[in-house]
């Protein structure tokens, strides 16, 4: 994996990582003509929604020396195609402790892309997030003590519908938003263009999933009694499920719903005991498939995170969780630190 900083103006992020990309042997992936369609019918959408991504993608095409809407096709069509999704998110508040633990489980061709980006935009909020594709992330926290995560929901038979794909809108409320009720605020709004959970947490114990589609979207809380909020690959609010392909969560290979109920049911054990060692074994575990080995069709964890919000901690696997150790990364708390001095 690897660990690069950008910093600027958006056009100064996209740019100086652009040049490091090309200069690493990165080349801009062509568009179809239905995907720059697609990019085009999108942008008026995230230009209302997050109009400075746009100047970053400017200068990720300059550093590439492509045309704008070649690396705006790139990034705005991540989605629509109907990858196989394979996530796992929790968060849990307990006292003094606000956790939140993820399991990004893809394609193990794709590991070689992997990245945790300190993202620091001179109007912007700081953050350390996960991803692998350019200016997009998965997953992270923002200085302001939010966390964000994303999972895949397979769609019922509609296509998807020109909007924000899940990377941009990810990245959009890390920058943008300094807790749950803001980030709600956003995710509700904008036009999505396919079917995503979005979990989300801050540091005075708030938490949320917006299950959204290019229809519709709604929310839901903690239940009565519970401290916690899972989610995986499927929708759970009731006015949701017309939007998921029900019947995919019955072929052989979804574990959608055995690893939400593993977590579920873990967490409802530790009930006030949870810490950041226990979201780690959860993560770790086995049972229930949260850490993912599905060797047949070559799909894993490939990164798993526990973040601990009220101390802006971010702790990191790189692989399997089983077997990776979990490391703290430092660096937002580091560049956090050194900005009060200058």
């Amino acid at each position: 994996m690897r660990h690069p900083t950008v910093r600027g103006t958006y056009y100064e992020m996209g740019y100086h990582d652009g040049r490091k990309r090309v200069k690493n042997g990165f080349r801009m992936p062509t568009s179809s003509e239905d995907e720059l369609a697609f990019a085009s019918a999108s942008e008026a959408e995230i230009k209302r929604v997050f109009p400075e991504i746009l100047q970053e993608i400017t200068g990720l095409a300059d550093a590439c020396d492509v045309p704008y809407e070649q690396a705006a096709a790139m990034l705005f069509n991540i989605g629509v195609s109907k990858a196989e999704p394979k996530c796992s998110i929790l968060a849990s508040f307990v006292d003094s402790e606000v956790l939140v633990g993820r399991n990004y489980d893809f394609f193990y061709s794709f590991k070689k892309y992997d990245e945790s980006y300190l993202t620091c935009p001179d109007k912007g909020y700081w953050s350390l997030g996960q991803t692998n594709m350019p200016i997009g992330r998965d997953d992270g926290m923002n200085e302001k003590g939010l966390a964000i995560a994303m999972t895949g929901v397979q769609p019922n038979a509609r296509e998807s519908r020109p909007g924000m794909t899940f990377c941009v809108t990810v990245r959009c409320v890390l920058d943008k938003c300094a807790n749950v009720e803001e980030g709600v605020r956003v995710l509700t709004d904008i036009k999505h263009i396919s079917t995503y959970n979005f979990l989300l947490a801050d540091k005075e114990g708030n938490m949320a999933v917006v299950e959204a589609s290019s229809e519709k979207v709604r929310v839901r809380k903690p239940q009565k009694g519970e401290n916690f909020l899972v989610c995986t690959n499927h929708f759970v609010h009731p006015e949701m499920q017309d939007m998921e392909n029900l019947s995919a969560r019955n072929t052989s290979e979804w574990d959608s719903l055995p690893r939400y109920t593993t977590i579920s049911n873990i967490l409802r054990e530790y009930n006030s005991k949870i810490n950041v060692a226990i979201v780690e074994n959860i993560l770790s575990n086995h049972s229930g498939y949260v850490c993912s080995h599905q060797e047949k069709i070559k799909l894993g964890t490939l990164w798993s995170i526990v973040i601990s919000l009220k101390q802006l901690q971010l702790f990191r696997a790189e692989g399997h969780p089983c077997k990776a150790k979990y490391r703290q990364d430092p660096r937002l708390i580091n560049a956090l630190n050194k900005r009060k001095t200058q």
